[in-house]
């Protein structure tokens, strides 16, 4: 979990934020965080009748409201259950949508200047999760020969070697590649 201070220095490192009215949940961030999340977006504007702080981070997007009579509410999607991300303005104000693949959410009357760059943001996140899901994993070393393989192989030398089909040297000299 981060400290308060580390989510002030991710937050003011944002070149473009809107946090209107919304101290409250930013004070909460660091309990809702993991240590190694980081914050590469952030906005706030109206959902539900109430001010909601968006924030996308390198694994999910959440939208947490800390109201005074109902606590704390939030809304988690992880970046891999994101289907889309747009956005509408007009002067100075439009809304950004989120959809999961089940319903939207929808944050409105957020400052104009702050949407491309969340939209930007969310979406440069969710190609690297999906490029950071997609690499292979490591390939199992291979693991040695069972000594039951061995002596088949064995077996096998000799039989060659009984038909006629390998020499006295060549005999050996494949026996002593198979026991090392």
């Amino acid at each position: 979990m981060p400290s308060q201070a580390e989510v002030q220095r991710q937050i003011d490192a944002l070149p473009k934020k809107y946090i209107f009215w919304t101290r409250k949940e930013i004070k909460t961030l660091p309990d809702i965080l993991d240590k190694e999340e980081k914050i590469v977006g952030l906005t706030s504007g109206l959902m539900d009748n109430a001010t909601w702080l968006a924030v996308c981070t390198n694994r999910r997007v959440l939208f947490i409201n800390s109201g005074m009579i109902f606590g704390l509410r939030q809304v988690q999607i992880p970046l891999d259950r994101v289907q889309s991300i747009d956005s509408d303005y007009t002067i100075f104000f439009g809304s950004i949508r989120v959809w999961d693949g089940a319903s939207y959410f929808t944050i409105r009357m957020v400052l104009k200047d702050s949407i491309a760059p969340f939209v930007k943001a969310t979406q440069e996140a969710m190609h690297a999760w999906k490029r950071q899901s997609m690499q292979p994993a490591a390939a199992p070393s291979p693991s040695p020969a069972p000594a039951a393989d061995v002596a088949t192989q064995l077996a096998k030398l000799a039989e060659l070697k009984e038909k006629g089909h390998l020499t006295e040297d060549e005999f050996q000299a494949q026996k002593r590649k198979l026991l090392g």
